[in-house]
């Protein structure tokens, strides 16, 4: 998703000419390791413009410079109104393989994102207008070894499909490319040609006819939220993500994008098979676990066993949820004394004690 707040550029909050980040003491020996060891700081110092014929900046230009083939965007201090830009492609698009090669920004409360929306790049947060829209959602919170991804398809009026991936590599340390494969029935997520997961979308009339009407348009961003800013997305998202305050990485912090220079959909190519160990895919929902009346997304249908959207996942004997989907194991994004194990098995109404 896009932040939907289109942030204050206050380009007095970076002052690399005097060496001095958001109010902080810093030389630029410091600063220049900080954004990347093989960019300058002089060439991020005042900012520039990552605008071509075939991308824009929405809005925060100063935040993204080129060096080489890549658009470099800085989030500058640990507060939302100071992290980040978002781009947008001068195009519409549809069927098609489409990608973005991308080093995410680290650390808690940053998200680098590549996504398509035929709603001009906005979540609807009234929930009162359809809109489609594919995301990678890069979390900082999630980088590592093996980093998670927040993949989603949003559709109708703020109806989520979302399900994590995990990649065996750390997203902040290289570049990497995602790539969404859209098709007249399914809709892939494609990390570096992989297909990581793939969603039918032959029940959503909506999601088929922007593909066949090239109503997508592309962006990319990168956007954070501190302590003090309103959270953004559902519970789980925000609670993956976490904030900036407790970014230990020293700012301006950045990620890397290198744009395609091609307005055409490309050959869908034959994706691979994913590397060992591949994601546990969510369990098939059982007949049931949705039902007129019955609990709301995310709430405890452990009693009740149905659902008014969603499924009934059991988690032990204790806990059950409505959830979109549901991966074995443990889950990371819930709070720390919540973080046991997921048996994810599916309750049905006709299973109800």
């Amino acid at each position: 998703m896009a932040s939907t707040l289109r942030q204050l550029c206050a380009v007095s909050t970076l002052l690399l000419g005097s060496s001095v980040v958001s109010g902080h003491e810093a030389d630029n020996k410091t600063v220049a390791a900080t954004i990347d060891s093989e960019v300058p700081v002089t060439s991020l110092a005042t900012g520039g413009s990552c605008t071509n014929s075939q991308w824009t900046e929405a809005y925060c230009p100063e935040r993204c410079s080129m060096w080489g083939d890549a658009a470099v965007v800085q989030c500058l201090a640990k507060q939302g109104d100071q992290c980040g830009m978002r781009m947008e492609a001068t195009w519409k698009m549809g069927l098609g393989t489409h990608g973005m090669t991308i080093k995410a920004a680290p650390g808690p409360g940053v998200v680098t994102t590549y996504y398509v929306s035929d709603n001009g790049g906005l979540y609807e947060k009234s929930c009162t207008k359809p809109w489609v829209e594919l995301d990678f959602e890069i979390m900082g919170n999630q980088v590592g070894g093996h980093s998670r991804i927040w993949t989603n398809m949003l559709r109708s009026t703020c109806e989520e499909h979302w399900q994590w991936i995990t990649v065996p590599f750390d997203v902040a340390q290289d570049y990497h490319t995602y790539a969404f494969q859209i098709t007249e029935s399914s809709v892939s997520f494609l990390v570096d040609g992989v297909n990581y997961r793939t969603i039918n979308t032959s029940p959503y009339a909506d999601v088929k006819g922007s593909a066949l009407a090239n109503n997508f348009q592309e962006f990319i961003s990168v956007w954070g939220k501190s302590s003090a800013d309103p959270g953004e997305g559902i519970p789980a998202f925000r609670e993956a993500m976490g904030v900036l305050d407790n970014n230990h990485n020293a700012f301006p912090i950045t990620a890397g994008f290198k744009r395609s220079s091609s307005s055409s959909p490309s050959p869908a190519p034959t994706p691979q098979p994913a590397p060992t160990p591949a994601p546990t895919p969510s369990p098939t929902p059982a007949p049931g676990g949705s039902c007129s009346g019955g609990v709301a997304l995310w709430g405890n249908c452990l009693d009740r066993h149905c659902c008014q959207s969603g499924t009934c996942y059991a988690k032990d004997s204790h806990y059950a949820q409505c959830r979109p989907s549901c991966e074995p194991g443990i889950h990371w994004d819930e709070p720390k004394e919540y973080r046991t194990s997921w048996s994810c098995s599916v309750l049905s109404a006709s299973m109800r004690r």
